[in-house]
């Protein structure tokens, strides 16, 4: 009879946590989505109208202040944020709970493992972060991102003025480049 009850509950925490991690996973993908569609809509436009340079001096100077505006949007207890190992912007450093995850996903990326399109984590009570890899899909972003080779000189001289101590560039064109980080307290 204990094994039947234990089997129970144990049954039913499995299944209360996937029902939680979905419901997490569906409220951290419209986030992201909605962060993603207003950071890319901005770098293309600008892109279009003045190429690598016009980009880059809005990235530069725009972007932190785009992320706050659409994390004021969200409900209380939920907000986004990108990180990565190799970080331009200071404000995108990860935690060292984001380090291990980042460093976990570079390892399977270099290990041609499969990448689970989002990584969820609870780190307290009610409180979990949700992961969405990035990876450098299109040529243009090594526009800014690439190596000396692609990397637009004058773009990257805005860049260097903006952020001295770079580390966001030697991606390649396919490249795990940091993630996308939801915060979220239920």
């Amino acid at each position: 009879m204990k094994k039947i009850v234990i089997s129970i509950a144990l049954l039913s925490v499995t299944l209360l946590n996937a029902t939680t991690n979905k419901e997490i996973k569906t409220e951290a993908k419209a986030a992201i989505m909605k962060m993603g569609k207003s950071l890319k809509s901005n770098m293309k436009k600008n892109m279009k109208k003045g190429g690598p340079v016009q980009a880059a001096t809005f990235c530069a100077k725009k972007a932190t202040k785009i992320e706050k505006e659409v994390n004021a949007t969200y409900r209380k207890g939920l907000s986004v944020k990108r990180v990565s190992l190799k970080y331009r912007n200071p404000d995108n450093k990860p935690t060292f709970d984001e380090k291990a995850v980042l460093k976990q996903i570079q390892k399977d990326y270099k290990q041609h493992k499969q990448i689970p399109k989002m990584i969820v984590k609870q780190v307290g009570d009610n409180k979990y972060k949700v992961y969405k890899p990035i990876f450098l899909k299109k040529n243009v972003c090594l526009k800014c991102h690439g190596d000396s080779k692609h990397r637009d000189k004058k773009a990257y001289k805005v860049i260097k003025e903006k952020y001295p101590h770079d580390k966001a560039i030697g991606y390649k064109a396919g490249d795990f480049r940091g993630a996308f980080v939801v915060e979220i307290v239920k």
